[in-house]
């Protein structure tokens, strides 16, 4: 039915969601300097990381969902060159995806999908793990049928898939968290088209703007990007400073 490599990579990211949860959170428990740069300098409340960790305990979904299509025989082409292309074409699609229904979901006839995982107005080392059933469902079904689809024609493979995962819990763990890991210099370079644990927190706090999943590239097309977020990143990263209001503004002065 599964394959030795196919059951591990499938455990792998059934419990990652929940490993890099751990790890963010004794990282900051014990004040690792890499967490000192804090976004917001407020106190994140008890009663939400109860609702965040009930919330995670349906977070493996998207293994459970990925296996069942492993199982009626999609994604079994093999081989490196299937990887590449399987991960790349993942990764794209997991962007385009990702911003769409995003914004879908912020829609008032859609938002009690997302509405759970934005409860949590300032990030914790579980809100990254923290979503509705429904939004999970609606998320990797959408991710992983067209991309089944895709596989009739070209074969995709298992492994660069699951690379794709691999790679969006781990940075999805550290985007949600309360510090910026970003250097001070990084929106000089590759923020200019990436995005950073600051960025995402604006989503949060704000509750709006900021949809993309790792890239700013869509954010800025439909122009749903913080206007202030270089400026905000700036004052983190570079001067140390954190946010003491969930809905704080860069001071003018920053902004030019």
């Amino acid at each position: 039915m599964f394959t030795t490599p196919e059951i591990v990579v499938l455990l792998v990211i059934a419990v990652l969601g929940h490993v890099m949860a751990l790890m963010w959170h004794l990282a900051d428990r014990a004040r690792w300097k890499l967490c000192e740069r804090t976004i917001y300098d407020l106190p994140i409340g008890e009663d939400q990381i109860k609702r965040e960790l009930r919330n995670s305990l349906h977070a493996p979904t998207h293994a459970v969902i990925l296996a069942a299509f492993l199982y009626l025989g999609f994604f079994k082409s093999m081989g490196w060159l299937s990887f590449v292309y399987s991960a790349l074409l993942t990764t794209v699609w997991a962007e385009v995806w990702h911003y769409a229904s995003h914004r879908a979901f912020h829609l008032r006839a859609l938002h009690w999908i997302h509405l759970e995982h934005h409860k949590s107005r300032l990030n914790s080392s579980l809100t990254a793990i923290s979503f509705s059933f429904t939004e999970k469902l609606v998320f990797d079904i959408g991710l992983l049928g067209p991309l089944a689809i895709v596989d009739y024609v070209f074969g995709l493979n298992v492994f660069g898939i699951a690379a794709w995962y691999i790679g969006y819990l781990i940075i999805n763990s550290f985007s949600h968290a309360n510090f910026e890991l970003k250097s001070k210099d990084y929106n000089r370079w590759l923020g200019q088209m990436l995005t950073s644990t600051t960025y995402h927190s604006l989503h949060h706090s704000r509750y709006t703007g900021n949809y993309g999943l790792g890239t700013r590239v869509l954010d800025r097309v439909f122009k749903t990007e913080w206007d202030d977020y270089e400026a905000l990143y700036d004052r983190i990263s570079g001067e140390r400073r954190p946010l003491s209001k969930l809905r704080e503004r860069a001071e003018p002065s920053a902004q030019a």
